[in-house]
């Protein structure tokens, strides 16, 4: 959970806070449980080093941009950071970064539309999308054209079908299509998720509001509610070719990952352990793997040849697709697995 009425008292503490703590050790770290490792599962650390801040908030919003890079948003820092996409590096390593603020707002990647986020300030909560520096490329107000009501505050994702954005702020979850010149958009539902994911067949948008509950995008009907009790927050859909397929994994504010097990009465597998303050997640469409965020660094979850999380598993090194890959593009399959949770 997230304090977007407090953001104007809480970011100010949050820099401080982190000027104060950026040099303290960390003496937690997540990993990977004998449950987790038996199913494949494995955890590394993309980048390191953004301090500890008010609350255990860090880095928040994450997305990979068209170039291969990952942009980064250290909100305990006020900065837009670019990072190369390779695990090991630490805060002074980015190839750039600047000045923005975005605090509580995730970052999503919208197919060949670039990294979109939201703004804090005078534009409060307004859709925007950036260069490849992390810089504003354009800003669509909420008070005026046709973003005019779009507010947003907290969780975002792209479809993997249309290239949609999903996001949520102001006690709805939007679809907004940036395929054109101005952006549009339409309510899903009156609710106010957390963090937020799609399913792989793009029918399902699923969201952390204490449980972890599922809406469909085209109706708006609530399809699942699933109690997890780590304090969910960000999420990702699982495709691949074995019993993996479907299902969900869960990052949580008390330093867990939880894979909710669809296939078994949506058993809990408690898969990593021992981290910060679990937050936001984000695919990463080139390998298949899910960045997890925690209070003081980014890690990187992956679940073993022919898995995604969050993204099609990458093609074996012959270059065949993978089975889940050719169901999520071919619109049939993939969707099985969801079929499940419709009432």
């Amino acid at each position: 959970m997230k304090f977007p009425h407090l953001r104007h008292h809480i970011v100010p503490c949050m820099v401080l806070a982190t000027m104060i703590f950026a040099n303290a050790k960390i003496a937690k770290a997540i990993a990977i449980t004998p449950a987790g490792a038996a199913l494949g599962f494995s955890v590394s650390t993309f980048v390191s080093g953004f301090g500890v801040a008010g609350f255990g908030v860090g880095p928040l919003g994450v997305a990979v941009e068209s170039n291969g890079n990952v942009l980064v948003d250290a909100s305990n820092l006020n900065q837009n950071y670019v990072f190369s996409d390779t695990d090991g590096q630490t805060l002074a390593g980015a190839i750039s970064h600047t000045s923005f603020v975005s605090f509580p707002p995730a970052y999503a990647t919208a197919n060949n539309n670039g990294v979109l986020g939201a703004t804090y300030g005078s534009q409060n909560n307004s859709l925007v999308k950036f260069n490849a520096d992390g810089t504003v490329n354009t800003l669509y107000s909420n008070s005026s054209g046709t973003t005019s009501g779009l507010v947003i505050t907290n969780g975002m994702w792209a479809n993997p079908t249309n290239g949609h954005i999903l996001a949520t702020g102001g006690g709805r979850i939007y679809d907004i299509d940036v395929s054109g010149a101005a952006p549009t958009f339409r309510i899903v539902t009156n609710a106010s998720p957390d963090g937020i994911s799609v399913s792989p067949d793009g029918t399902i948008v699923y969201g952390a509001t204490g449980n972890v509950v599922g809406w469909n995008i085209a109706t708006g009907a609530q399809v699942l509610s699933i109690s997890v009790g780590n304090s969910p927050d960000g999420m990702g859909v699982i495709s691949s070719s074995n019993s993996l397929n479907g299902d969900i994994i869960v990052n949580g504010n008390n330093g867990t990952i939880v894979l909710i097990d669809v296939h078994n009465s949506n058993a809990l597998i408690t898969i990593a352990n021992g981290g910060t303050r679990g937050d936001y997640t984000s695919p990463d469409p080139t390998n298949g793997s899910l960045f997890v965020t925690q209070s003081n660094e980014i890690d990187r979850l992956t679940c073993g040849a022919g898995c995604g999380i969050g993204a099609p598993p990458p093609p074996p090194p012959d270059g065949t697709p993978e089975p889940a890959s050719l169901f999520m593009f071919g619109g049939g399959l993939a969707g099985l697995a969801f079929l499940r949770f419709r009432k």
